[in-house]
């Protein structure tokens, strides 16, 4: 069945309230992204905010989960194919964190180049209220990372489960920390590095965090 005129209409406005949000909660942060300088960026009326979300909040879900689901889903897709290829045997640590990483640096690369607005959206999130992000976290990551804990236990059955959530909260904070500042590795590799070439960036990191999750 076809979508309806009004139908595309209402998901173009959405889309465009959601893309100017996003741009602006990058920019600003949440606090400071006031629902004015929304419509204005969208060039919609506050009626359309309210009709689509409600709520400045639910503005904000929309915009992560537009973004985050088909990360997560992907990141899901690949643990899946794993279990189901290594069944019975757990899964080997770099198989498990290329599940893990890589989605998120496939997304943050365009035709055109790396996505700033992405990158700088996950730097903004991070600071945010704890309370804010908390929420955010359980929605949309709680189950992800109970998943992949469950597989790197069964890799990495001598770790304590304090040992293992505290490397696994570490490897998941480098990889934040490489998406959001890969900027930086150009001057300080002082030109020899570019921060363009995600893909290479990722390959490193995934080498970095199996090393240190091995060790004793």
């Amino acid at each position: 069945m076809s979508t309806s005129a009004p139908q595309k209409i209402a998901d173009k406005t959405r889309g465009q309230i959601v893309e100017a949000a996003e741009k602006l909660f990058a920019e600003k942060g949440f606090r400071a992204m006031t629902l004015r300088a929304v419509t204005k960026a969208a060039h919609v009326n506050l009626a359309a905010v309210n009709y689509h979300f409600g709520s400045k909040t639910n503005l904000m879900r929309a915009v992560i989960q537009r973004r985050m689901e088909p990360i997560n889903a992907e990141r899901i897709e690949r643990l899946n194919s794993l279990v189901a290829e290594h069944s019975p045997e757990p899964l080997p640590l770099e198989a498990i964190f290329e599940a893990l990483f890589r989605p998120l640096f496939e997304h943050a690369t365009t035709e055109k180049g790396n996505d700033h607005t992405f990158m700088q959206m996950v730097g903004r999130a991070l600071t945010e209220p704890a309370d804010f992000m908390r929420n955010m976290h359980r929605e949309f990551f709680a189950e992800l990372s109970r998943r992949f804990l469950t597989e790197l236990k069964r890799s990495c059955p001598e770790l304590s489960e304090q040992a293992l959530q505290l490397r696994f909260y570490l490897s998941v904070s480098t990889m934040l920390g490489t998406i959001i500042e890969q900027v930086r590795l150009e001057s300080i590799s002082g030109g020899k590095l570019s921060g363009k070439d995600l893909d290479k960036i990722c390959d490193e990191l995934t080498a970095f965090v199996v090393a240190g999750f091995k060790q004793a």
